[in-house]
């Protein structure tokens, strides 16, 4: 698979149309809510994922070529007007935390498209054209809300009649098999496999750890080739045994506006690591960090070294399956449409 750190450009665009979710409006107008979140390169082109965080005027997010493959990851960092665009840099780390490369780079949005720009100077105009992704993950248990404004809100499939019926079984306490681990920055990165929630296989949940220079950055994907199921992770934070971290929610989630950071604390024994939500938009402070919470915490599978992921891609696989949207079989027509 091809890395990162190759052009960006990419010759003989194919310009796939999105028909802009919402009511078009003038430039000018278009709020934060409309460039915040996930954009990607349309199908059949060589795979680019952006994923922008919009605070104020501040940009934080991440970039990958294939999101389950590690050494194709890069971090965000600029800034956002609704008339000059986000300028941003795109930081590539190696895996001890220094830094590989730095690109300038510039993002436009016209008519529902993103057009992102190498900001070098003496390069052609050319650059990558990206769409909000057209497909959108399976119902959960709880309506879905999406940004840019207009899309529709998915609510959760109702239940077959006499399906599932009683209280779920309870579960038994976690008995972890040794203390605690006193957390390093080595002990968190890499890749870690969520194995006790959500589904398995292409569609499984995955959350990435890397080095960036002396702090931490991350992205969480599931599947990873879709840019609506996808969330970068911010503000890692390391208190002794215990690690806490915000996912990102810019343009979907289970609260209307989908625009919050989602505070989740984990530790880590042997191969484990044992994480809970403590809410939304949560500041830590690290003399007083909030103990776990009550409730059934999930459980993270890892870490798999960045270069052992190298190759790993959904992308152009089973593209219209399961975990991709509502039907197995792509819309008649322009499926973008």
């Amino acid at each position: 698979m091809t890395r990162y750190s190759t052009p960006i450009t990419v010759t003989a665009l194919l310009l796939i149309a999105l028909t802009t979710l919402g009511t078009a409006r003038p430039a000018e107008a278009l709020s934060a809510d409309y460039w915040r979140g996930g954009w990607r390169t349309p199908f059949g082109q060589a795979p680019h994922i952006y994923y922008f965080v919009i605070r104020g005027n501040q940009v934080t997010g991440v970039y990958c070529r294939n999101c389950s493959d590690a050494t194709t990851i890069g971090f965000i960092d600029g800034s956002w007007d609704e008339k000059a665009g986000i300028a941003f840099t795109v930081t590539v780390p190696n895996p001890d935390g220094s830094i590989k490369s730095v690109d300038r780079q510039r993002a436009m949005l016209a008519d529902g498209r993103l057009t992102v720009t190498r900001a070098t100077a003496g390069r052609s105009g050319q650059g990558l054209t990206l769409t909000k992704d057209p497909r959108r993950p399976d119902p959960g248990g709880q309506p879905a809300y999406y940004l840019p404004p207009g899309t529709p809100t998915i609510y959760p499939a109702a239940r077959p009649p006499g399906g599932g019926g009683g209280a779920p079984a309870q579960r038994a306490p976690y008995w972890p098999p040794g203390p605690f681990k006193a957390l390093r920055q080595a002990d968190i990165v890499g890749t870690w496999i969520a194995a006790s929630f959500g589904p398995l296989g292409m569609n499984k949940q995955i959350f990435t750890f890397l080095r960036v220079g002396n702090g931490l950055r991350g992205v969480v994907c599931g599947r990873c080739d879709n840019a609506y199921t996808l969330a970068a992770l911010e503000h890692v934070t390391i208190v002794g045994n215990t690690l806490y971290f915000h996912i990102a929610h810019q343009d979907r989630g289970n609260i209307d506006p989908p625009v919050f950071d989602r505070t989740v604390l984990a530790q880590i024994v042997q191969n484990e690591m044992i994480a809970s939500v403590l809410g939304n938009n949560i500041t830590i402070d690290p003399a007083n960090p909030p103990a776990r919470p009550d409730g059934a915490p999930f459980t993270l599978v890892g870490p798999i070294a960045p270069d052992a992921t190298r190759g790993n891609s959904s992308e152009g696989t089973d593209v219209w399956g399961p975990g991709a949207g509502f039907a197995v079989q792509p819309p008649t027509g322009d499926p973008t449409r």
